[in-house]
């Protein structure tokens, strides 16, 4: 017999649609993914396609971290 806590978190919750950090998560290899399909089919070098799609996740990973915190602004302690 199994007795369930009160207290504990349900697992499995799911949200009704993807939150911002899920779309910034989806981005960042979907943006090199991209850039890697650009080097093999387009007309620039493979290792120009992966530089862009890097270059372009890491800026997305530039804004999740320092403009899109997801902790928000913190306040500082007064003494």
């Amino acid at each position: 017999m199994s007795v369930r806590d009160p207290g504990s978190a349900e697992i499995g919750i799911v949200p009704e649609s993807p939150t911002r950090y899920d779309l910034l998560l989806a981005g960042i290899p979907l943006l090199v993914l991209s850039g890697l399909l650009l080097g093999t089919t387009g007309a620039v070098p493979l290792a120009v396609g992966a530089a862009i799609g890097s270059a372009l996740a890491a800026s997305l990973v530039g804004y999740a971290l320092f403009v899109a915190v997801p902790g928000g602004p913190r306040s500082r302690p007064e003494n």
